[in-house]
Formats: C-alpha cells, structure tokens, sequence
C-alpha cells in the first residue's frame, strides 16, 4: 500500500492535545489533528510519557494509549520519552507553532 504523505505534524501531547492536569481534549485538537491524518499528513505524536512511568500512573505508555483510544485521535507514530525542548534538523523547510498551554486548535488548518 502507498501511502502519499503532504507533511509531517510533530506534536506533544500534554498541553497540547489534552490539557496537562484534566486530559481533558482541548478545544478542536482531535477534530483538527483527525482532519490532517485523514488530509494525508503523517501524524507524529512526541511526549515525555513512556518507559519511566509506574503503570499506575497516567502518564504510562497504557494508560496514554487507553486515553488516545477514548478520544478517537488519529495518529501514525508516538516518540517515548522525549524531554522538552525538542529541536528538528532538516535538509528542508521547517515550519514551527507554539501553541499555547492548553489552548483551542480552532486557528489551525491542516490540508
């Protein structure tokens, strides 16, 4: 199977996607980020959630998937563990937004 990519979406998690105490879905993320996978964009999720965490714990790669699941985000890839800041090198153009903690995707178009 052929799969034609536009781009590639790099995007956190926490504060991002889901606010960062309530995981609760912020405003338009799923729908906006769904748009874009279904667009043709590759949908790489990076978070520092992963390995280091108690299975217990939110923040496990189980319960980050369970939560992935229940919102119904679309995605391709998730990095583990990655710190923050995460720095892109590229042969080609980089483009960069800083969302705001726990702010509305509602300004953003992906297609």
């Amino acid at each position: 199977m052929l799969i034609v990519v536009k781009g590639s979406l790099f995007i956190d998690i926490d504060g991002t996607i889901v606010n960062d105490t309530t995981e609760e879905a912020l405003p338009e993320a799923v729908e906006k980020i769904n748009q874009a996978y279904e667009n043709g964009f590759m949908i790489i999720l990076t978070t520092f959630r992963g390995e280091n965490w108690e299975v217990t714990n939110r923040f496990s790669k189980v319960n980050t998937m369970r939560l992935l699941k229940i919102l119904g985000l679309k995605y391709h890839v998730i990095i583990w563990d990655s710190p923050s800041p995460r720095i892109i090198m590229n042969d080609d153009v980089v483009g960069s937004i800083q969302h705001p903690l726990n702010g509305s995707w509602e300004k953003y178009e992906f297609i």
